[in-house]
């Protein structure tokens, strides 16, 4: 700080790095430093490039007019490389483009744990079309014959001003959407593409259950997981039990707790984790769970 008061008083040119500063703060300093960040962007002799992990702080910069949306970069690293292209997502994607763009089978996807949150804090998280929705997400006896049509009455109730589009099969079973989603995300163009890494984690965790419902031999145990929101790591801890022998499988199980559970109840302000993954690492993971675990 003393360094750039002495440059600001002799008005010399300066390129300031900004490497993760918010990360090292409490809330009160972090939003200090974001202001004297301001300060310094409005004298003419400073120029920032500024980074960060943190995704609130990236969308921080932008609300208080630090940088321009045009100045707003995401860094990309698949099989082609190192690449850094415009910042999408940047404010609330469901109520910006998904929710007016429902033909695109994978924003229509992405689109169920956003309205399952708005459920969840208006309605609470014990009614029926949160209940339903959780059965989209989760593996339970009703998911695979939930439609896209049960999806859009739900969508219209909840969604104000919205009109499903007409043009969409809503007769086609949900689930096989997803899948067909994410099958789709496997050959698509790689990038910093939220919706489709939202399929990806969905798909991923429901061939998990998938998996781990037809080999554990309880079925009093399975059946009695439909009201229980969030059942994976009951369901992991269930298997491992019971097949502690299968080291592969566990292993891979571990995996998809580890990557997919703040991605499947991602919320419309906390989609950090998912952005910051990238795609290499859920397809493969995908692959891997489609091929490995094989459901007899």
């Amino acid at each position: 700080i003393f360094e750039i008061r002495a440059r600001k008083r002799a008005s010399q040119k300066t390129l300031l790095i900004v490497d993760d500063i918010a990360d090292s703060f409490d809330y009160k300093n972090k939003y200090a430093i974001i202001e004297y960040l301001k300060d310094i962007s409005e004298d003419e002799n400073f120029f920032q490039i500024i980074m960060t992990h943190n995704f609130d702080f990236f969308r921080t910069i932008l609300s208080r007019g630090i940088v321009s949306y045009s100045q707003c970069l995401i860094s990309n690293k698949n099989s082609l490389g190192v690449s850094l292209e415009q910042a999408s997502y940047v404010k609330n994607p469901f109520i910006n483009d998904w929710k007016n763009n429902l033909t695109d089978s994978k924003k229509l996807i992405a689109s169920i744990p956003f309205v399952r949150n708005i459920i969840e804090y208006t309605q609470g998280d014990d009614g029926n079309d949160y209940l339903l929705l959780t059965s989209i997400l989760h593996l339970k006896q009703n998911s695979s014959s939930i439609t896209i049509n049960d999806f859009k009455l739900i969508f219209e109730k909840n969604i104000q001003n919205v009109s499903f589009p007409a043009n969409i099969d809503t007769s086609k079973a949900i689930i096989e959407a997803i899948f067909e989603g994410a099958e789709d995300c496997l050959t698509a163009t790689q990038g910093a593409n939220l919706e489709h890494k939202i399929v990806m984690s969905i798909a991923i965790r429901l061939r998990a259950e998938q998996f781990m419902k037809s080999k554990i031999t309880d079925q009093a145990f399975v059946n009695a997981l439909d009201g229980v929101p969030n059942q994976t790591w009951i369901l992991f801890k269930k298997y491992e039990e019971e097949f502690n022998n299968e080291k592969e499988s566990i292993d891979i199980l571990k995996k998809v707790n580890l990557i997919t559970p703040e991605n499947i109840h991602i919320n419309s302000f906390m989609y950090e984790p998912i952005l910051d993954m990238g795609d290499d690492e859920l397809r493969r993971l995908y692959k891997i769970v489609k091929e490995k675990l094989v459901i007899s």
